[in-house]
């Protein structure tokens, strides 16, 4: 199965991801992004100094990148799971469907042309076949979120907290709902886990037997 693995800013998506790889057998992973990524890097370090019209520029080059990234690995993965007797998942580090989350936020404050522009492109890059089997979301409280956001220290997020503060706020508060609305819209399967008193050896447990439940169904199907 593609399964991603979704939720607001530090909720545990790569953690979880990194381990659920590690404990199915020929699995792969794709990350949302890569740490060496200049561009990306850039535009998010421009993002949250708030620098002026780069928003659809960035919001563009996210989908665009993992796009024409995702078709080549996961192209691979199917090639090499054929051997395989286990067939192991695919999972994913956020998949490109969330990004319209970060999108509507971010262009809600410009001219409604810039949206209907982002709606356009997004259209035409994000095909089903880049849609996963399965989401799994990891819920968290606010609290925990900017307690999470802080542990994980990213100098550009919490150098420009405060700067930022309104925009992670609007974020969180619209995150889950727009998710649960694409899935929705897409037909997509999806699982919710509550993280916020849960250690990441108990959100893997939990996701371990969202994903074997939803695989036994598959067989049974097949």
């Amino acid at each position: 199965m593609i399964i991603g693995i979704s939720g607001m800013i530090s909720s545990g998506k790569s953690t979880l991801t990194t381990n659920l790889v590690k404990k199915f057998d020929n699995s792969e992973m794709l990350l949302e992004f890569n740490e060496n990524d200049e561009v990306f890097n850039t535009f998010l370090r421009w993002f949250y100094e708030q620098k002026e019209n780069l928003t659809i520029g960035f919001q563009t080059y996210i989908i665009e990148n993992h796009s024409s990234i995702f078709v080549k690995k996961i192209s691979e993965f199917h090639e090499k799971n054929k051997k395989n007797k286990v067939k192991g998942h695919f999972f994913l580090d956020r998949f490109s469907l969330e990004h319209y989350i970060f999108a509507k936020i971010n262009l809600a404050h410009k001219e409604e042309k810039y949206m209907r522009a982002y709606d356009l492109a997004f259209k035409e890059l994000i095909t089903e076949s880049e849609l996963p089997d399965l989401a799994i979301f990891l819920d968290l409280n606010f609290e925990t979120f900017k307690k999470r956001f802080f542990k994980r220290d990213r100098s550009v997020e919490t150098d420009n907290w405060e700067k930022n503060k309104n925009y992670f706020e609007t974020l969180y508060k619209n995150y889950k709902s727009i998710f649960i609305q694409l899935c929705k819209d897409y037909n997509l399967k999806y699982e919710i886990i509550d993280t916020n008193n849960l250690t990441e050896e108990q959100v893997q447990k939990e996701a371990e037997k969202i994903i074997n439940y939803y695989a036994s169904k598959n067989e049974t199907n097949n």
